[in-house]
């Protein structure tokens, strides 16, 4: 039941949240962000002058206003502003199921406090994104199986069955103390949930540092931990330059898992992977710009990727977008190296799985692009024709499916990459064989 009532939940929360949230955001300039960054000096936390949000590409991020030094300090948020730890040994970090529904309600609390609570310079800057556990039956199914659609509620049963009885007690203490008009109890909890989800750090939900975007081919900043509290960092062995933007990792994770916690598909170096159904037997591959690709990466492929995005020696007179093409560079001859050292029948082995994989699908991707082109035409001439309220629910039913066709279509067209690349490197290795061998 309590599955069913966040599922529920989950398809209007993203309108709730508009209408809770104060504060009008613009083009250039973030207000709410100015308000935290004052709500942070305030409480003795220490913010960077040559940083801001700006959207980019239609996506909220951090960028540098100035140049930043290589080492220096972005954010410093004292432990008693993060929601989640208090300090440094014992409580540095969330340690159990326990420790992490703890957080989701003792944040859903601070949310139905509303203006009232110290936190609430944070919480109504917070932008949640449309997960697919938001998703209703018919986008999952325009899915087409394909993961994460056998998990995609997979955050939605852990708390339903490791929280939802947790802190019964502090709800009943907390039901007096919820401003009027604020979120009710249900509603809090959704937003909690999804953007502890989507935004938590190992010690819990940190303001600032979690406005950083994810790129494991371009981070620049690390999080640090100080028995003071947390702390944010340039690294690299670079200066960041005016104009770009700031980066963390959330770590290699597959495509599929990307999507399912935070709503998108990364650029590059992005990892996907796939089960046989015949076999059982389960695939990988990372995928790179123009056509770069690593099938059966290896584990010391991936540490190899973790490791060197934020090493590679660059000279300090280099340009920015130079540094990240040399990184780039590095990941694509890595990717070759990795490709060469593979057996023919390896190679052989994963063009065959793609295929049959690809072929028992019911679109190609060519078909997958006529079909979103007629959704959004549908989705246009919906918001053109829509006056009432109460269609809202059907408005975000017809988007949640035009996220999962474009969803499939990225997979569809990453594979074939992938195939097209494995074929070619088998074909260049049976005709090294036969020059050799004067045989295949």
């Amino acid at each position: 039941m309590i599955l069913k009532k966040l599922l529920l939940l989950a398809v209007v929360v993203v309108s709730v949240v508009e209408a809770f949230a104060s504060g009008e955001k613009e083009d250039h300039a973030d207000d709410g962000f100015s308000r935290l960054v004052a709500w942070m000096k305030l409480h003795g936390g220490r913010v960077d002058e040559r940083i801001d949000v700006a959207e980019i590409h239609g996506i909220r991020g951090v960028v540098a206003l100035d140049t930043i030094e290589d080492g220096a300090e972005l954010l410093y948020c004292p432990w008693k502003l993060v929601i989640g730890s208090t300090g440094l040994p014992a409580h540095m970090q969330m340690q159990s199921s326990d420790d992490m529904c703890q957080v989701v309600h003792d944040m859903a609390k601070e949310i139905r406090l509303s203006s009232q609570s110290l936190w609430w310079p944070y919480l109504e800057h917070i932008e949640i994104p449309r997960l697919s556990a938001m998703w209703g039956p018919l986008a999952l199914d325009e899915l087409q199986g394909l993961s994460p659609s056998e998990d995609a509620t997979r955050h939605f049963q852990w708390f339903s069955q490791y929280c939802a009885g947790n802190n019964d007690n502090n709800n009943k203490e907390d039901q007096h103390a919820t401003v009027a008009g604020s979120m009710d109890q249900e509603a809090s909890l959704m937003r909690s949930l999804v953007s502890f989800v989507s935004r938590a750090s190992e010690v819990g939900m940190v303001p600032i540092y979690d406005l950083l975007n994810h790129h494991n081919g371009r981070k620049n900043a690390k999080l640090s931990l100080t028995e003071e509290g947390v702390h944010l960092r340039v690294v690299g062995g670079n200066s960041i330059q005016k104009g770009q933007e700031l980066y963390l990792s959330y770590g290699i994770k597959s495509a599929p898992v990307m999507y399912r916690d935070y709503g998108f598909v990364e650029e590059w170096p992005c990892c996907w992977n796939w089960k046989e159904v015949a076999s059982g037997d389960n695939f990988a591959f990372v995928l790179f710009p123009d056509d770069g690709v690593a099938i059966n990466p290896t584990k010391e492929f991936l540490q190899h990727i973790w490791h060197s995005s934020s090493s590679v020696p660059v000279p300090t007179t280099m340009h920015t977008m130079d540094n990240v093409d040399m990184r780039l560079a590095e990941f694509q001859s890595s990717a070759k190296r990795h490709m060469e050292s593979l057996s023919l029948e390896e190679l052989d082995r994963f063009a065959r799985a793609a295929r049959i994989h690809l072929d028992g699908l019911p679109t190609t991707f060519q078909q997958d692009q006529a079909i979103l082109e007629g959704k959004r035409e549908s989705s246009a001439q919906a918001m053109d024709d829509d006056d009432d309220d109460d269609d809202d629910d059907d408005d975000d039913d017809l988007e949640d499916v035009i996220r999962a066709i474009d969803y499939r279509i990225t997979f569809k067209m990453a594979l074939l990459s992938a195939l097209k690349s494995t074929e070619a490197a088998a074909q260049i290795m049976k005709e090294t064989q036969y020059s050799r061998h004067g045989e295949f």
